[in-house]
């Protein structure tokens, strides 16, 4: 096939010039920082959001509206609602997970680790009561996110206690053990927050002797030793 001019089709395309592609910009490391400080604050308004409204009244709207930005601007961060609800619990628990191994990093025995512990976890949440309801919720509404969280919780109590285990101040044990250890520990300060450091769904502080009581009942169990 030829051209009114007598130049074939395959010989005028080898000519034409290719069309100019256009360069995607490499963001600024300003702009990297401004995208990350506006993820986090979507990511920490998405938990007070929660703490007031439940999962289930956590909506965009509200999110974006609590962390002032667009509402547009939250999906250049994430897919959807759900997409944030299953970063939401590890990202701010991460920071009370953060407290703790600060307030234990220089224990000297089990008892003062234990102790420091259980206080830092209180005191955490008391100043983010959010994170009580983010957590209690998040089995539900975002089970990837609660395992993932637990998990979290678990590996490094779990390591704390082969410390004191190395230590020889975990008497009765072995290593395997731990992971159950560890499980019950956190179920019994959950528990014990539940029921005696609450005031209208919040956590509050605690006194001395219920630590104390916690404190005695993780070195000694109920059977007085002989």
């Amino acid at each position: 096939m030829t051209t009114s001019r007598g130049a074939s089709a395959p010989a005028m395309a080898a000519t034409a010039e290719p069309k100019a592609t256009r360069r995607r910009r490499t963001p600024s490391a300003a702009q990297l920082q401004k995208n990350e400080e506006t993820r986090r604050r979507l990511i920490e308004a998405a938990g007070r959001v929660v703490g007031k409204h439940g999962y289930a009244g956590a909506s965009i709207a509200r999110i974006t509206e609590k962390a002032g930005v667009a509402h547009g601007a939250f999906y250049l961060h994430f897919k959807s609602q759900q997409d944030l609800f299953d970063i939401l619990l590890p990202t701010i628990g991460q920071d009370m997970l953060t407290t703790i191994s600060e307030a234990i990093h220089d224990a000297g025995s089990l008892d003062e680790l234990e102790r420091r512990g259980f206080h830092a976890m209180i005191d955490h949440l008391v100043r983010h009561p959010h994170l009580w309801r983010v957590t209690s919720e998040a089995e539900l509404y975002a089970p990837k996110a609660y395992r993932q969280h637990l998990d979290a919780m678990s590996k490094r109590y779990v390591r704390s206690l082969k410390r004191s285990l190395d230590h020889d101040e975990v008497r009765d044990f072995a290593e395997d053990e731990l992971e159950a250890v560890a499980a019950m520990l956190m179920g019994a300060r959950h528990y014990l927050i539940t029921r005696l450091a609450m005031t209208a769904g919040k956590p509050r502080p605690v006194d001395d002797q219920l630590a104390e009581t916690y404190v005695k009942l993780v070195l000694h169990g109920l059977k007085p030793r002989r």
